[in-house]
């Protein structure tokens, strides 16, 4: 209870702002439905946990009697925090409602999150890990990792780390680990690039060397407004709009996955420019009509 309450602590300031102790235990007993008591020294010891949990300083207002966070916006704009605070009071609130199992239909992961635990604690340790990990067509192999960041993409969770062999950072989806040992091998993580810099000129997981482009599509509006809610990178813009189409503006690295994105919207997305990414998906279109129509083609 200490850490889903520290959790809810956290959401409910945010989401509701300063508070006094007597109310937010009345609104945490409306929340698990159940009437519960938690005394002032508890309490104490829960708001310890949640700035633990979150990075962040609970305050107390003695004038008002009220708890609050100052620094809200470093928590509702953090990547991790934002999806710790969306998941858990998710899986709090279908816990408690068990009897509609049959009625709530969710997506699954492809699996590893057993590996999350080793792999962490590595990497809060600055330790390597051993790891037998298995390519696709290819034999289980043991390597030594430096673990330098974790990454969940289109329901996988990957790795991003250093292979001590090669001096070369690889990046490793969970589902085809084997194994993962935490050695007693130090390594120091360098902070010339964090996690965020790191993805932040691409889509996905998949990294080249290409050059960040202006990128311009035209999308029919009601595609476009899911593009709008749910945007496809930070950079994104909506530049025109009219009643049959959405134009968006994007700065990135247009890599594989964005592609794949693009071509995921079939023929209600239009790419404008530029005319290398424009040429690239009409090589896909093209080859898409010659399996579909082999005889016209023939």
């Amino acid at each position: 209870m200490k850490t889903e309450f520290a959790i809810w602590l956290v959401s409910y300031l945010i989401r509701r702002g300063p508070d006094t102790q007597e109310n937010i235990i009345n609104e945490w007993s409306k929340y698990i439905n159940e009437d519960v008591e938690i005394h002032r020294n508890t309490f104490g010891n829960y708001r310890k946990k949640a700035e633990e949990l979150f990075g962040t300083e609970i305050s107390y207002s003695p004038v008002t009697k009220e708890y609050y966070i100052e620094d809200k916006e470093l928590i509702v704009h953090n990547a991790m925090y934002k999806w710790l605070l969306q998941s858990v009071s998710a899986s709090n609130v279908i816990s408690r409602r068990s009897r509609l199992k049959d009625r709530i239909m969710l997506e699954t992961t492809s699996g590893g999150e057993e590996f999350i635990e080793p792999i962490t604690e590595a990497m809060e340790k600055g330790l390597c890990i051993k790891m037998v990990y298995q390519a696709f067509w290819d034999e289980p192999k043991e390597r030594t990792i430096e673990p330098y960041y974790i990454k969940l993409f289109k329901r996988r969770w990957y790795l991003i780390g250093k292979r001590r062999d090669i001096e070369e950072f690889r990046i490793y989806c969970f589902d085809r680990i084997k194994s993962v040992t935490v050695s007693d091998i130090k390594f120091k993580f360098k902070k010339e690039q964090n996690a965020e810099t790191l993805f932040y000129d691409y889509y996905g997981i998949i990294q080249f060397p290409v050059e960040k482009e202006r990128v311009i599509i035209k999308v029919g509006c009601e595609q476009g407004m899911y593009i709008k809610t749910l945007p496809l990178h930070h950079s994104q813009k909506l530049i025109q709009q009219d009643d049959d189409y959405m134009t968006f503006e994007l700065y990135l690295k247009p890599c594989y996955d964005f592609v794949q994105e693009l071509l995921s919207c079939g023929s209600e997305l239009e790419v404008i420019s530029p005319q290398s990414l424009r040429k690239e998906v009409n090589r896909y279109v093209v080859e898409m009509c010659e399996i579909y129509n082999p005889e016209e083609n023939g």
